[in-house]
């Protein structure tokens, strides 16, 4: 079970963040033995762990039954990259608030896990997990594991990425300068993300079903309106027609945002990278 499936309400279905070793994660910098950033980077693409925590449930009056939980106890097993990128994914923030906290005690349980691999005599580690539609979006996701290297220090660095469980829309981002301009691009980018954080047919099962999917899927839907000045009615909307509205409102933000970042359409296009996490491994002599 996918950790990003289940904090974001896709109960007992498919999770789309969930990848393989063979397909899911690249490694930009591979391992050798002259450079230990690679060789951790290389454990955590290629090391698994499970990893129990508590799903976070926010109260709610919403179909609440009489022995209601506010923790879920759930399990995420994985490559312990794939499971960093999930983290990174649970945190998305618009503006740099949250959308949800149901995962908060995953990311803490992952954290946990990443430590265990990452045993080095000698350096000192850290890990930095970011995802970004394209660099400096209003919309993001960035999780770390140990403290920043000091700037007085040589730092040894190795990346790898994992599937975000967004679409990839570098291709339809560039046909899209072509003929909408950065509005075109905007959108593109704006729809990816929102029906990668809210499936349309996975969000209406889950907003349909039983405790607590129901009360997490809402939830979520009304904090991502908040977020972007969305009016949506989840009683009363489908989830297509929210994610449509969500979608209008977000590539209005992002259009202004890329207007003020690339000299032009084509060069925001090119920026566009939804699709992958980066998980970056930094080492220095203490």
């Amino acid at each position: 079970m996918s950790a990003v499936a289940d904090v974001t309400v896709f109960l007992l279905l498919i999770g789309a963040a969930a990848g393989t070793l063979v397909s899911g994660v690249g490694v930009e910098n591979p391992a050798t033995t002259t450079n230990p950033a690679a060789e951790q980077a290389s454990t955590l693409a290629t090391s698994t762990a499970s990893v129990e925590y508590d799903l976070l449930v926010p109260p709610s009056e919403h179909r609440r039954p009489p022995d209601h939980a506010t923790r879920r106890q759930r399990t995420s097993h994985g490559t312990v990259a794939e499971l960093l990128g999930e983290a990174a994914m649970s945190s998305i923030t618009v503006g740099g608030e949250r959308v949800s906290s149901a995962g908060t005690d995953f990311e803490s349980r992952v954290a946990a896990a990443t430590r265990d691999r990452l045993h080095s005599r000698g350096h000192r580690t850290s890990v930095r997990v970011t995802w970004a539609p394209y660099p400096g979006a209003p919309v993001s996701g960035e999780y770390r594991v140990g403290n920043r290297p000091p700037d007085t220090v040589d730092v040894r660095a190795a990346t790898v990425t994992v599937p975000s469980g967004m679409e990839n829309v570098s291709e339809p981002a560039r046909e899209a300068a072509k003929t909408g301009g950065y509005d075109g691009v905007a959108t593109v980018v704006a729809r990816s993300v929102v029906d990668g954080l809210f499936p349309p047919t996975q969000s209406r099962y889950a907003l349909r079903g039983d405790y607590p999917a129901d009360v997490l899927m809402a939830t979520r839907y009304e904090r991502m309106a908040d977020l972007t000045g969305t009016n949506v009615a989840v009683k009363r909307q489908s989830t297509v027609e929210m994610n449509r509205d969500l979608t209008a409102a977000l590539a209005a933000r992002l259009r202004t945002d890329m207007r003020s970042r690339y000299d032009s359409p084509a060069d925001a296009a090119s920026a566009v990278r939804t699709s992958r996490v980066r998980v970056t491994v930094r080492t220095w002599s203490p």
